[in-house]
């Protein structure tokens, strides 16, 4: 996404910032003890590897305290009832794929915070927008609307930039304009 400033124009990356958004909104309602769960209208059935399924039974009750409404439904299969309303639109199993992944790379040895925090970048990168579809004005606007009150708007939760500023006197430097 390009946008014009004052003093230049922002190259946007639309899905680092919207991984920014997303992760900072659940970090915020998980660090306040109050998390959001949005029902599916229809409760969904996901098949897991049996080590992701241990790891997801082993911490149900953690992302039901994040806010999925997850329980288990028999040998590998998890019954998904609910989830934080930013991950509405995720691929259900390579969602709790991530976040068995996340359990495991974190594991107890970095502390519950880091896990916690490794899972909810995992949840974040698999629900933000794909870079495949283009985004529409409104959802662009809301997009950087969200970002500019983001707590850490510069870069995704894994620190790649979500934009760049190119100021215009760097621009006329560049085409020997000084």
């Amino acid at each position: 996404i390009l946008l014009e400033t004052d003093d230049g124009y922002v190259v946007m990356d639309p899905r680092a910032a919207h991984e920014r958004v997303i992760y900072e909104k659940i970090m915020a309602r998980s660090d306040s003890g109050k998390p959001v769960s949005q029902k599916l209208l229809i409760p969904e059935n996901v098949q897991v590897t049996p080590t992701a399924a241990a790891k997801l039974r082993q911490h149900l009750e953690i992302l039901q305290k994040l806010g999925f409404g997850i329980a288990e439904f028999g040998g590998d299969d998890f019954m998904i009832e609910a989830l934080p309303p930013e991950l509405i639109d995720a691929p259900r199993r390579e969602l709790l794929m991530d976040i068995a992944h996340a359990m495991e790379g974190s594991g107890v040895r970095r502390g519950a915070g880091a896990w916690r925090e490794e899972l909810i970048i995992k949840a974040a990168s698999r629900a933000s927008v794909s870079s495949v579809g283009a985004l529409t004005i409104k959802e662009i606007e809301q997009l950087v609307t969200d970002l500019a009150h983001a707590r850490m708007p510069y870069t995704c939760p894994r620190g790649r930039p979500t934009m760049i500023l190119t100021s215009y006197r760097e621009l006329a430097r560049k085409f020997g304009r000084d």
